[in-house]
């Protein structure tokens, strides 16, 4: 048997051999390594059900939250632009209404003014009818309206207004010397008044007609 206090360098081949042939047998009797000579195996915990369970909840309950906030800040930021949009709808859709209102407004302000007229219309010319003196102030009128009087001064009037002049003008007729004149054109009620440098028109359409001028409406007073 090699003697195993020799160095390994001075010892011979059979030698070496031997004590590696030693070696593998007691590797072989003891089955392998020792106890103490075996390597630890490292340890693998086992994971626990409820910690593992714990982790998940939190994980999923912060992806949670996470897509709650950027779904609702997407959300918010389409409402605001829908909002908008709407918004300068509503704005187009309030000035159509304004401008359809005040078009309305003016169409109604005409009708009434129209409406207006035409019962002015027929309540003077009922007037006429009913009150004959109703040419006086129209007369009187038109004569003041001249600025001076050269003659020949003449007042046309319809033939059944001449005795109604002669009644209750005679002073001023004979002061100035007018002189009445019949003409079948002239409707009861107004007159013509003529000098030898003007002439005023105060027929019943003409009065009429300054009246709707002045008003910017168009009213025949012809028309019934």
């Amino acid at each position: 048997m090699a003697n195993a206090n020799v160095p390994k360098e001075q010892q011979s081949a059979y030698e070496r051999w031997e004590m590696a042939s030693f070696s593998d047998a007691n590797f072989e009797r003891n089955g392998g390594f020792s106890a103490s000579s075996q390597p630890k195996k490292k340890e693998v915990s086992s994971a626990n059900p409820a910690e593992v369970a714990k982790v998940f909840e939190s994980t999923r309950q912060d992806a949670y939250n996470k897509g709650v906030q950027e779904g609702f800040a997407a959300g918010m930021a389409q409402a605001k632009e829908l909002a908008q949009v709407e918004k300068a709808q509503f704005l187009q859709l309030m000035n159509a209404f304004a401008s359809a209102l005040e078009s309305a407004d003016e169409q109604i302000a005409e009708n009434v003014l129209s409406l207006a007229l035409d019962i002015a219309k027929s309540m003077l010319k009922v007037k006429l009818d009913v009150d004959k003196k109703v040419l006086l102030p129209v007369v009187l009128d038109a004569i003041h309206y001249l600025p001076h009087i050269q003659r020949p001064a003449r007042i046309l009037v319809h033939h059944e207004d001449m005795h109604l002049l002669r009644e209750h003008m005679a002073d001023e007729i004979a002061n100035d010397h007018w002189q009445i004149h019949e003409d079948s054109n002239i409707e009861r009620g107004g007159c013509l008044v003529e000098t030898g440098a003007n002439q005023v028109d105060a027929t019943n359409a003409t009065r009429w007609k300054r009246i709707t001028e002045a008003l910017a409406q168009n009213s025949d007073w012809l028309l019934p």
